[in-house]
């Protein structure tokens, strides 16, 4: 990964904002990708450099397996590189991808949560749009797919990053869509232009829930949405689950709220016209191992004898669509 070819792609000029804070980003770019420390990091440079063979102006955001490039485009000996590239940003958790001819097929099957959200989606074209807790990107081009003017995406982790990097800068043409590899709360409050705001499978990762819900607030512009989708207990009380230790095999789960909770929450942070529009049990054959992701997966994190269980005895993950709005 290059800072100075990253810094060219990333283009902020549709955002309004503090010339402090564009100084402050430059800076923690630079901290980013000079992270030689990191175990992976100088394998995933190099992954990405390998990529830039690749060049393409075809692509496709409006399809459920997102197309970047056709596999004519290049001889076999540079698929063979592209292969190789590929399999060493591993593990792919979101997709799926189709670049230049490679189907990577992630774990999660996105499309399969993209087609639920759709359903209760404002119209995005021509929208501004913040994704918070992105992952690689894959909800970032099918936004752009589904007639989005701009969207930011924001996500910390390194290897996402390396992912999302590597396969939009073989596209020839510039696209208005950019990922800022920082957290969520490095955001400058006054980035408040957002059309649509997105936090997806964010919410149960936060110490304080409702400081998070808060936040999604600041960025939402007048009569904008947010959604949310996150994981649920799907009972009828005001209630949460806390593990003692792990949920489904995850250490950084602090809360699992009930649907009515976490509609108390928006309510709380100044939202209106709540709704809650989907509850859903992850399925098996949505989020599994695959050769793109060879770990453990959901079926590993279920009580053997009885999926409606995890190994630890919890409810079943299960996850829930809201939608809000911010005042006019």
């Amino acid at each position: 990964m290059n800072l100075e070819r990253y810094s060219h792609l990333l283009d902020l000029n549709g955002l309004s904002y503090d010339a402090n804070w564009k100084s402050s980003l430059q800076k923690k770019l630079e901290a980013v990708f000079s992270k030689t420390s990191h175990g992976h990091f100088p394998k995933w440079q190099s992954a990405v450099n390998q990529l830039t063979i690749a060049n393409s102006t075809h692509y496709n955001f409006d399809t459920p397996i997102v197309e970047i490039g056709k596999a004519n485009d290049l001889t076999d000996q540079q698929s063979e590189i592209i292969l190789q590239a590929l399999n060493s940003l591993q593990p792919w958790r979101k997709g799926p991808f189709s670049f230049f001819g490679t189907h990577i097929d992630s774990e999660w099957c996105c499309d399969k949560k993209w087609q639920r959200i759709q359903n209760y989606l404002p119209s995005l074209k021509d929208k501004t749009i913040l994704d918070v807790g992105c992952g690689n990107g894959y909800y970032i081009l099918r936004m752009l797919g589904d007639g989005a003017k701009y969207v930011i995406g924001v996500d910390p982790t390194l290897v996402f990053l390396a992912q999302y990097y590597g396969l939009v800068q073989c596209i020839d043409r510039d696209i208005n869509a950019h990922l800022l590899p920082i957290p969520f709360e490095d955001l400058p409050t006054q980035l408040d232009q957002f059309d649509c705001v997105f936090s997806m499978g964010v919410l149960y990762h936060r110490r304080d829930p409702l400081e998070h819900l808060k936040r999604l607030y600041q960025h939402t512009l007048t009569g904008g949405t947010v959604l949310i989708e996150t994981l649920v207990i799907d009972i009828k009380e005001s209630a949460q689950l806390i593990p003692q230790d792990r949920y489904a095999g995850m250490r950084n789960v602090w809360s699992v709220p009930s649907p009515s909770l976490v509609q108390s929450w928006l309510y709380e942070s100044g939202y209106e016209d709540i709704q809650l529009h989907n509850i859903q049990t992850t399925q098996l054959e949505e989020q599994r191992a695959t050769q793109w992701m060879q770990n453990y997966s959901l079926v590993n994190f279920l009580n053997p004898n009885d999926h409606s269980k995890t190994i630890e005895g919890h409810p079943a993950p299960t996850r829930a669509i809201f939608s809000a709005h911010r005042p006019q």
